[in-house]
């Protein structure tokens, strides 16, 4: 394996790695770490969410605002991503946007509008530059063969945090309240950081020095982007698909909660169904991506699975049998949130040589501008069709039909030309 280049800048796709430096497993297990933490502590406030705004006296759609706010912020640090790597090393942002994210948490255990604000916009800038550092760390030791799915491993730790936040923080909640079952997220956080100290001087020892912050960092990216047609298109199916994600993520629990009468229990455990199955549908459609199915062609597949399931979840009723939701889920779960890994390592293929980085954090700024735009649209619809303070998700649901079909019409409309 051929020495890794002295700069992060160069970002080629397969650079090895030093010697001195952890190899492919060690970095993916790092990596996949931190995602699933961050993750965890974007998603534990929406899990348990029905509980404290009744507690609190609060409406509802405030869980699609706070998943706006963190995605808002998550936008501009996720587009800085690239450089903020460079400047300070991967693993060095990666603990910090750890810290940050459980600052957020934190405050979000306060109970006050004001400092749940602030507390989901620190969640989101900790979110942010997550997955271009852990891109950046990926692609030293990654070849290209192996691109999709070690990428798509990466990426499970998304739905792996959601795992944790559906599973873990109700029972928390169930024993000592929401507050603590935020606050153990929160420590989690810190503790992942203060582990990654003992990789960090190898990690980050080829990193450029730091220099001023300059507003064309924001800029670059975007501009990158919408002028590379390839991954303009990359990016905006990105902006859908998100909105179709934390959908899945955001509003899973509080439909089956609050309109078909689930417990906050069962409905975590619906909700953990779509984000196992997310999991083995990141690893899988990585796998089929390297091997059988050209990447466009298979997120346009997986556009059309997306569009079926939200049919899906629109007509559940309160008897519904559990067997037939969790079959659903499981689908929802391995497109709606399966996509991800594909589309990354699709971002870096497409990429200009030397600027996968700046692609990266180009495409995730329309990745959460989705998010940003679609949560709190739904949340609107939702209570908007809905009676007695009590949102609609039903009909949430099904509006979403139209952003699959949508992307699954660019996507496959152009499938032979993928180069």
């Amino acid at each position: 394996m051929p020495p890794a280049s002295a700069s992060p800048s160069s970002d080629s796709p397969f650079q090895g790695s030093r010697p001195d430096q952890p190899g492919t497993v060690w970095v993916l297990f790092v990596t996949l770490a931190i995602q699933a933490l961050a993750s965890a502590a974007t998603i534990a406030p929406a899990v348990v969410g029905p509980v404290v705004t009744r507690e609190l006296g609060w409406s509802p759609s405030l869980i699609g605002i706070y998943m706006a706010l963190v995605y808002f912020a998550a936008m501009f640090t996720s587009v800085v991503g690239g450089t903020l790597v460079s400047r300070f090393g991967a693993m060095r942002c990666s603990q910090a946007s750890l810290l940050i994210s459980s600052v957020g948490m934190g405050l979000l255990c306060v109970g006050n509008l004001p400092c749940a604000a602030i507390g989901a916009v620190l969640v989101g800038m900790g979110y942010g530059p997550i997955t271009p550092a852990s891109s950046f760390l990926l692609l030293r030791t990654t070849p290209p063969h192996r691109m999709s799915l070690v990428f798509s491993i990466k990426q499970t730790g998304v739905p792996v945090g959601g795992v944790i936040a559906a599973l873990v923080v109700p029972q928390i909640e169930a024993l000592v309240g929401w507050r603590l079952a935020l606050a153990s997220t929160a420590f989690a956080c810190v503790l992942c950081a203060v582990i990654g100290q003992t990789v960090q001087r190898a990690l980050d020892a080829d990193r450029d020095a730091p220099s001023a912050f300059q507003w064309r960092d924001l800029i670059n990216p975007v501009q990158l982007v919408w002028r590379t047609p390839a991954l303009r298109m990359m990016a905006l199916c990105s902006l859908l698909f998100s909105t179709i994600q934390l959908a899945v993520t955001s509003y899973l629990v509080t439909f089956l909660n609050l309109s078909l009468g689930w417990t906050l229990i069962a409905a975590g455990v619906a909700l953990s169904i779509s984000q196992v199955a997310g999991v083995v549908g990141r690893i899988l459609w990585g796998i089929v991506a390297d091997r059988w199915v050209a990447p466009r062609t298979l997120l346009g597949i997986l556009a059309l699975m997306m569009a079926a399931a939200s049919v899906a979840v629109a007509l559940l009723r309160d008897s519904t049998p559990f067997g037939v939701v969790a079959v659903i889920a499981a689908v929802y779960g391995a497109s709606g949130i399966g996509w991800n890994g594909v589309f990354l390592a699709e971002v870096a293929r497409r990429a200009p040589p030397g600027l996968i980085g700046q692609a990266t954090g180009g495409t995730l700024l329309f990745t959460y501008l989705g998010v940003f735009v679609g949560q709190p649209l739904l949340s609107t619809i939702a209570v908007a069709a809905g009676s007695d303070g009590v949102g609609n998700y039903a009909v949430a649901y099904a509006v979403l039909v139209v952003p699959a079909l949508t992307c699954a019409w660019l996507l496959l409309k152009g499938r032979g030309k993928e180069s």
